[in-house]
């Protein structure tokens, strides 16, 4: 039976290489012990591969962790036919640290490159490297690739180091089921929590947005009632009381949410989940349903209130629909308080708004009083369609403006017996 090990490979020392975030592009969190999200390319890479005949393995050197001696002497312990490593194109330093230990040790099997933004690695720097590249979604195109590569053959998906350009990415096509990650092939119990998928992929216009570029442009979603189960399955296998969907637009479809919250109630006591969107996708009747089937916290896109800065990056397509992008942003944070659903919103900066603008933005936040801010400055990802007629304010003003508006966030106050409790331990 044909061996294959997929690799999340260590972190350079003192970060942490969070291959999974930004829809596989990629964040590199400048300190160790730093978040990221659990490989859960490897856990459905393992799933599909051992469904197909194949004796599969994971190693997780960032959740272990280990370094990278370790794991090319697990590699050679365990010979592989196979080695799939997952890269990013914010995280290739260190996927390409790793790749070049490897090389210089001689291991046999076939090297092959996972993870959604892998085929954004430049073509000269991962032949050196690497027997091809997966492209598109690890459920639908690693088998094929696998096999082809074992045959010496090709597969749709494989980037192939004869051919300077990717092929088309293969994606998992609407209504598909696809197996559940393979979890228990990974170090679970270090993880505080696990995620999984009901959509891929976004059709809306905004210009800097990666999750568009590395999942697609047209929104597939999984069948409502198989996600459903694998959220039961998750909670009841694992015992994590934190579920995280990576969908950038959960509730696009209300039909599809409510087909999932009703095949989550028709099993009793639903499982805890979250889940992140834009507010024009949230209506208080939505919400509610999401609460009633066990959501805990939604991720909100709010950006920054700069009329004139979603207008040219896509976000608006008319100044005149500003009014109404608050209004409902507004009402979908006081909603959220309402149901006691937690509300994370998300704060855009750097893309040419004005002090003025993020002032207006501190006063909105101030008003609606969300749970948690996040604020991120525009990052330039491959393949983003970037506005290049905006000027940025000077670094050490974004500096000052995340601090004041990351310090608007209401958290949640403990109970009253809580509040108590720690008084009297104090």
């Amino acid at each position: 039976m044909p061996t294959v090990l997929l690799v999340n490979p260590p972190s350079l020392p003192g970060t942490t290489a969070n291959r999974e975030g930004t829809a596989g592009m990629g964040v590199t969190v400048p300190h160790p012990n730093g978040f990221y999200y659990p490989p859960q390319t490897l856990a459905a890479g393992v799933a599909v591969l051992t469904a197909a005949g194949y004796k599969a393995h994971a190693l997780d050197a960032v959740g272990e962790p280990a370094d990278a001696e370790s794991v090319i002497r697990h590699i050679l312990t365990l010979a592989p036919d196979v080695i799939g490593v997952l890269v990013s194109p914010k995280t290739w330093d260190a996927d390409q640290t790793f790749l070049l230990a490897l090389h210089k040790r001689g291991v046999q099997g076939k090297v092959i490159l996972l993870g959604t933004g892998a085929r954004f690695i430049p073509y000269q720097e991962w032949i050196p490297l690497a027997d091809g590249v997966v492209v598109g979604d690890i459920e639908w195109a690693l088998v094929p690739v696998v096999d082809a590569l074992r045959e010496g053959g090709t597969a749709a998906g494989l980037w192939h180091p004869d051919d300077p350009v990717p092929p088309p990415p293969v994606w998992v096509p609407a209504g598909a089921v696809v197996p559940y990650p393979a979890w228990d092939a990974l170090p679970v119990e270090r993880y505080p929590f696990l995620t999984l998928w009901g959509s891929r992929g976004c059709s809306l216009g905004c210009r800097w947005c990666p999750y568009a570029v590395g999942w697609g442009r047209v929104r597939r979603a999984r069948n409502p009632e198989q996600v459903a189960g694998e959220l039961r399955w998750l909670a009841s296998q694992f015992g994590k009381n934190r579920h995280i969907f990576r969908d950038p637009t959960f509730a696009a479809d209300p039909e599809w949410v409510n087909a999932f919250c009703d095949a989550l109630l028709a099993e009793g006591s639903p499982p805890p989940w979250e889940f992140e969107d834009r507010p024009e996708h949230l209506t208080l009747p939505l919400l509610r349903r999401m609460r009633e089937a066990g959501a805990t916290q939604v991720k909100l896109g709010v950006e920054v209130l700069s009329p004139h800065a979603l207008v040219k990056w896509g976000r608006l397509e008319h100044p005149s629909q500003f009014v109404a992008y608050r209004t409902h942003a507004a009402e979908t944070i006081h909603a959220c308080r309402e149901l006691g659903l937690l509300c994370r919103v998300f704060i855009l900066i750097g893309i040419g708004e004005s002090e003025e603008d993020l002032a207006r933005t501190e006063e909105f936040l101030r008003q609606t009083k969300p749970h948690y801010v996040s604020v991120k400055r525009l990052t330039v990802y491959p393949g983003v369609d970037m506005v290049q007629d905006y000027t940025p304010l000077p670094s050490e003003v974004l500096a000052r403006w995340e601090a004041r508006l990351t310090a608007t966030a209401h958290p949640p106050r403990p109970r009253t017996w809580r509040r108590w409790i720690r008084r009297v331990w104090r």
